[in-house]
């Protein structure tokens, strides 16, 4: 007997024999169909009765035009999803998901999660992660060249917390789903080079802007499900009250600045989470040269996806003051470093999802500075805690199905603050991006017909 799969269901419930229809259907952008870099792209998704979306099988689509006719542009290592430096989901005005720096925060993902054979595969192929060197692999990506273009896709499970829950999601609200992807700008994702001389090759550089790259060919592709009103209204049946609820990871952002030849830091997070579930964070450059005194050129470096160690020691995670479940700081050498995210992403005990660089993945979590003229696109480290107590059954942001409830840490009356501590001294100045997980329900009122963050 055929049953209703229970990816429709926080937990299993038996049905008879389902009547579905399955489509994809194809959206595009309400205000624009070709736009430079810096524009928002703003979907709606509209409400449809009885009928689910599968993010897992549901995509954006994209095409990118180098317009430069002297320039090239090189995506950095997460590739072209990393152009993208904000993602907000609303529904009815009440904002249900909003990724903030999603360029820093896709390249930290694709460190921890991606293999080298994914990264140079269908990676590289949907979504331009494979750069020409090999040697490259895990710093930079694929280089659209002077005046051609290449169309690029992305499930959507890694724009939203909602789409990331693991389940079908109801279209069936009385309002839509707005959906709006704002493109950095020209210098946001990836890193331009120029051919001569140095003064050529200068005022090449300089002439670039936000329409040097065109956005255009947006397309929303989205895996639907259409039950009878049968079975639709079983499923509603089989939770409390009609509410569906979704179990989902909210990412938040907390941005601060260490600042030069420091021996400790402590960072105040202000996290205000029922359940925060893990904290991830990076360092990015803000000086590079042999002196550490050169300022980052955001046209021609990858300034937002080379991570630096800046001689980090340890760090600690404290909670009102006191170590959450590390009782001793966390040791800052690679080793432990890439131990922890392995545990983080559910990988630890596997032969799989290891840190990946072409040349050396010690090397990417062993950069203390950037010493050269041009940034080296290294970023292996990133320091992860996980924090649910039940790590077994975790799952990760790369893997939404393998995720369930499990239980973090309070902090809604706590003081959250991350503490630091460095070798002799820290490097130069850097910006510290933290990137909070915590435990969102999202539930959608079977009354009002509308989603509602519920925690």
């Amino acid at each position: 007997m055929s049953v209703l799969p229970d990816r429709f269901l926080n937990k299993k419930h038996p049905h008879s024999a389902a009547n579905a229809t399955s489509y994809v259907s194809r959206q595009v952008p309400l205000n624009v169909q070709k736009a430079p870099a810096s524009t928002t792209i703003n979907f709606r998704i509209g409400t449809q009765p009885n009928t689910f979306v599968d993010p897992s099988a549901s995509f954006l689509r994209w095409k990118v035009t180098n317009k430069s006719t002297t320039c090239d542009f090189t995506l950095g290592s997460a590739g072209a999803p990393a152009l993208f430096e904000t993602i907000n989901l609303l529904n009815s005005g009440s904002q249900l998901s909003h990724y903030q720096n999603y360029g820093v925060f896709r390249s930290m993902k694709n460190c921890v999660n991606a293999t080298a054979d994914w990264t140079n595969g269908p990676g590289a192929i949907m979504q331009g992660t494979g750069p020409a060197l090999s040697d490259n692999v895990g710093r930079s990506g694929e280089t659209i060249v002077r005046n051609t273009n290449r169309v690029f896709v992305d499930p959507i499970c890694n724009h939203t917390s909602l789409f990331n829950c693991g389940k079908m999601i109801s279209l069936d609200t009385i309002d839509n789903l707005d959906l709006r992807y704002t493109i950095g700008d020209y210098t946001y994702g990836g890193s331009w080079s120029a051919d001569g001389d140095a003064a050529a090759q200068a005022a090449a550089l300089t002439a670039l802007g936000d329409s040097a790259l065109e956005f255009s060919d947006f397309e929303l592709c989205l895996a639907c499900v259409q039950l009878d009103s049968g079975t639709a209204s079983q499923l509603r049946a089989a939770h409390p009250e009609g509410n569906i609820c979704y179990e989902c990871r909210g990412i938040g952002r907390v941005a601060s600045t260490i600042p030069a030849g420091v021996s400790a830091h402590n960072v105040n997070l202000g996290l205000g989470y029922s359940s925060l579930m893990a904290l991830n964070a990076v360092q990015l450059p803000l000086k590079k040269g042999a002196a550490q005194t050169d300022s980052i050129a955001r046209v021609s470096d990858h300034n937002n996806s080379t991570f630096v160690k800046n001689f980090l020691t340890k760090h600690i995670f404290l909670l009102d003051g006191a170590p959450v479940e590390n009782l001793r700081h966390i040791k800052g050498d690679p080793a432990e470093i890439a131990a922890f995210q392995q545990i983080a992403t559910g990988n630890f005990h596997k032969f799989s999802g290891a840190v990946i660089d072409g040349s050396s993945s010690l090397a990417a979590l062993s950069n203390d500075t950037e010493s050269l003229d041009v940034l080296s696109g290294k970023k292996g480290y990133v320091l992860s805690q996980e924090l649910c107590i039940y790590k077994q059954k975790a799952g990760h942001w790369a893997d939404s199905e393998m995720s369930v409830m499990c239980e973090g840490r309070g902090t809604l009356a706590s003081s959250t603050q991350l503490n630091l501590e460095f070798g002799q001294s820290s490097g130069a100045e850097v910006q510290l991006e933290v990137f909070p997980e915590y435990r969102q329900l999202i539930v959608l009122d079977n009354n009002t017909k509308t989603y509602r963050v519920s925690q």
